[in-house]
């Protein structure tokens, strides 16, 4: 290519560019359940519903408004494992909880409230 016509050249390859941009998915040819477009069904925040079973270690109890926070192992299909506070429903499950019990729970994955809790192994006390 002549310089004299490489101007036109960076012109037109910017003007297709910018169109290019402006297209939608299909138009470009791209697939867009594979693209990081934020509307794809891929980036769309799937809300996770049913009764999930979990396993872990009381960290803190909040008996009087029934919080409770657990370092739990992963929650297959629902949580990777983590410290949180967690609701508990009804608020007498963590009654007889202590820092330290190691418990097996039941979570609302819809709700993420704790509705049912055994105690696994006792802190020592």
């Amino acid at each position: 290519m002549s310089p004299r016509f490489a101007p036109a050249a960076k012109v037109s390859a910017v003007v297709m560019l910018a169109a290019a941009w402006g297209a939608t998915a299909d138009e470009r040819g791209v697939d867009a359940s594979s693209s990081l477009d934020p509307t794809s069904s891929q980036a769309q925040e799937t809300i996770v519903t049913g009764v999930f079973h979990g396993v872990g270690v009381v960290t803190a109890v909040d008996q009087t408004k029934g919080w409770l926070t657990l370092d739990h192992e992963a929650i297959k299909g629902f949580m990777c494992a983590m410290e949180m506070m967690y609701r508990v429903e009804p608020p007498r499950l963590a009654a007889s909880l202590r820092v330290g019990d190691r418990v097996a729970f039941d979570i609302d994955a819809a709700r993420e409230v704790i509705t049912g809790v055994t105690v696994v192994e006792a802190a020592n006390r």
